[in-house]
């Protein structure tokens, strides 16, 4: 997990969303900081100095208002305030423990190891511009697994998502309904993407019964993608999973079963996108190429390309990887080294900044993905958090050059 010298957090008002959310502060030098609102973007250089006594400030102020808030929270609803005040009363002393420590951190200013996310900041203090996004940057289910979907959408609310990439396997555990969810994501101005069931799938296989099973179960996924309201179901394509068999005897069966599952998706004006694989055993879908190829055989207007940033082969430059695929319909965005993939934003050895600055003209949808198995929303608030700052930084590089010549940006 992010190591705690690289970024501090703190619950401040933001004047922008005009509610209380919680804070990047990343220190600068001695003098200015960059604090950052995760839930919408907004950040300003400030002083340090002053703006420490500003915050200790603060929090008295918040203390003396607590029993205000606290009656009016129970005279709104008493049988929330009742249910969540065990919980509550169980971890205010240490959600009160972890904010001092980071205040005491930084008003410190000791010396530390250089920072992979020290940012650029002005001269003096002020608001930083702001930075335009056209994409939508949606949370994706893992990195919650331990929690309900209802709790995604609250989460993705509250962190600043415009919406949740629900997975087909989950909903299904839960035994959640679909239309229900779907609708409460919709009253709360969320947009919704579905991750089709994959786990045990093959729509490859050579033997037919596996891959007809297959391609209903994805049918399913379609359908319930429909109940949800989303308009976009992400798809794994085939394997190969006899030992040093050729690749191009599984491809057309792969090419049938996604024709079956784009027209089956088409009659409910939903698109099909389908992700490159991993380098790994059985995989063959996996270089741009291969990606390109295959959307051109599966021929269908709304079948395209899932980048998923920590799959693509290492060594390979990211930004132009990106730039050679030619249909992009949504991306999914984590970090990646050597050895793991999705890994929190920031914590592997992904050129993201390059990469985000060729999809500055996207309009689509990016999932930030990872995996938590443990309760919270710290890796949800991670990497909205580290999102905001790559993006940052990206608008500062506008296009990415590479080998001298300018790239263009991807839409």
């Amino acid at each position: 997990m992010p190591r705690p010298q690289e970024r501090y957090e703190l619950e401040l008002h933001c004047a922008r969303c005009r509610r209380t959310t919680t804070h990047s502060v990343a220190i600068g030098d001695r003098s200015l900081s960059r604090v950052m609102c995760i839930a919408c973007g907004r950040a300003v250089a400030v002083d340090t100095l002053r703006f420490m006594e500003q915050y200790v400030d603060s929090v008295m102020r918040r203390i003396l208002a607590k029993p205000f808030e606290v009656t009016t929270e129970f005279t709104r609803s008493p049988r929330e305030f009742i249910t969540s005040l065990p919980s509550r009363m169980f971890t205010k002393p240490f959600r009160v423990a972890a904010e001092l420590r980071t205040t005491m951190d930084i008003v410190r200013l000791r010396r530390r190891p250089p920072s992979s996310i020290a940012p650029t900041l002005p001269a003096a203090a002020g608001e930083l511009p702001p930075v335009e996004r056209r994409c939508q940057v949606l949370l994706s289910a893992p990195l919650m697994w331990a929690h309900t979907p209802d709790d995604l959408l609250v989460a993705a609310r509250d962190l600043g998502y415009d919406g949740v990439e629900m997975w087909a396997y989950q909903l299904s555990w839960e035994g959640a309904d679909a239309a229900v969810l779907g609708d409460r994501a919709k009253t709360m101005g969320l947009a919704l993407t579905l991750h089709a069931l994959s786990w045990d799938l093959n729509l490859s296989s050579r033997l037919d019964a596996i891959r007809a099973a297959s391609v209903d179960a994805v049918h399913r996924s379609v359908d319930q993608a429909r109940e949800l309201g989303a308009r976009l179901v992400i798809v794994h394509p085939g394997r190969i999973t006899v030992p040093f068999d050729d690749a191009e005897a599984y491809w057309p069966r792969l090419v049938a079963s996604l024709q079956e599952i784009a027209d089956h998706a088409a009659q409910g004006g939903i698109r099909v996108g389908v992700e490159h694989m991993e380098p790994r055993q059985g995989e063959y879908v996996i270089t741009a190429d291969q990606a390109n190829r295959l959307v051109r055989d599966v021929d269908r207007a709304n079948v395209g390309i899932v980048l998923d940033v920590a799959h693509i082969p290492w060594g390979e430059d990211e930004p132009s990887f990106a730039a050679r695929l030619e249909r992009i319909v949504h991306v999914h965005l984590s970090d990646a080294d050597e050895s793991r993939l999705h890994l929190p934003l920031g914590q592997g050895r992904r050129s993201l900044v390059r990469l985000l600055g060729v999809l500055r003209a996207y309009q689509g949808t990016i999932a930030l993905e990872g995996f938590s198995i443990e309760a919270g929303t710290e890796l949800a608030r991670w990497n909205k958090a580290r999102f905001e700052e790559l993006w940052h930084e990206a608008a500062g590089i506008g296009r990415v050059a590479r080998g001298g010549q300018p790239a263009e940006t991807i839409d």
